[in-house]
């Protein structure tokens, strides 16, 4: 194997590796808040049922949401190739990263705007008025950031130590 593709090849594991922890992080962490609300796995059957029947499914609340396999299961499969997408693109920044420490800013920019952006569609789908809170969103995103950021510092330990030098002068 050549060693682009060898290269490739690890970017995409440790890619699907960061987007698995990203998305385990958040899924636990609402299986946790719904099992202490009495209703394990509420939220993924609640988003489960807006992505297959539409935002009309809930109208009504959390209370009309039906735990149910299928609209568990599609959820899940969304939720998963979703962070598989994040963690792919987060792995092949980080390569960028070790190369050119600039990257640095890219990646902050990434995280502010995927949590700005997870926080606004939660509201623009009513997910506050469905007993899925704002802040929850928000700790369920800053656990999976800090769970993949954490796995890519232990894989480029180099490119964290270089952001120093984005503000040293220049001689």
């Amino acid at each position: 194997m050549s060693g682009s593709r060898a290269a490739a090849g690890e970017t995409l594991l440790e890619g699907i590796v960061t987007g698995c922890l990203g998305a385990v992080a958040v899924a636990g962490w609402f299986l946790v808040l719904d099992s202490l609300r009495g209703r394990p796995f509420l939220t993924p059957a609640l988003l489960g049922t807006m992505l297959l029947h539409g935002a009309g499914a809930i109208a009504a609340g959390t209370d009309a949401v039906t735990v149910a396999p299928l609209e568990i299961a599609a959820y899940t499969a969304f939720h998963i190739v979703a962070f598989f997408v994040v963690g792919l693109l987060l792995a092949w920044l980080m390569t960028l990263f070790e190369r050119f420490p600039i990257m640095f800013f890219v990646l902050a920019l990434l995280f502010v705007f995927l949590e700005v952006g997870f926080v606004v569609l939660s509201f623009v789908l009513h997910l506050e008025a469905n007993q899925l809170p704002g802040w929850s969103v928000i700790v369920a995103n800053l656990l999976a950031a800090g769970a993949m950021a954490g796995y890519q510092a232990v894989r480029h330990p180099r490119a964290f130590r270089q952001v120093d030098s984005l503000w040293a002068p220049s001689e």
